[in-house]
């Protein structure tokens, strides 16, 4: 579930008015609502400023869940691991601190499912919103970190 909007861009809106948010920032997960991304624009738009660009991370939804559902944490300290593309050397165990691994509830396939759910009804219409403002780039997010990052890095001129 997602924390309300007055909530989120209250947040929001504090941390943008600070000094070292003037020259420009980066959100990551926000705006997830049309009503988030319509206060975002209004709330730049006061501060003189406006979003420059939408990056859209583009990953078939098969990769996703596997991506999502993999996860796994270590009960003494977070290390974190992923089941296919980071595991332990030892099912179970923490490689740091030999403790066990466990698996968040919100890391599961059903949840990973209600998630991407939850992501089609509240979040695709606000790429909608900032497409029809020609500021979506479309990043292809599958491949190694490195190539994905080059691809982002292209996408903002960088």
């Amino acid at each position: 579930r997602l924390v309300p909007d007055e909530v989120t861009v209250g947040m929001v809106r504090e941390r943008l008015s600070e000094p070292d948010a003037r020259s420009g920032s980066v959100l990551d997960g926000f705006p997830r609502t049309v009503p988030q991304a319509e206060a975002l624009d209004r709330m730049l738009g006061a501060l003189g400023r406006r979003v420059s660009r939408v990056l859209v991370l583009e990953v078939p939804e098969e990769e996703l869940l596997r991506r999502l559902s993999g996860r796994w944490l270590c009960r003494a300290a977070g290390h974190s691991y992923h089941a296919v593309s980071s595991p332990p050397r030892v099912p179970g165990r923490c490689d740091v601190d030999g403790s066990e691994l466990y698996q968040r509830e919100d890391d599961t396939e059903e949840k990973a499912r209600r998630r991407l759910a939850d992501y089609r009804e509240k979040t695709e219409p606000v790429i909608e919103h900032y497409r029809k403002a020609g500021l979506v780039a479309s990043v292809d997010g599958v491949g190694a970190v490195e190539e994905i990052e080059q691809r982002l890095a292209k996408a903002v001129g960088a």
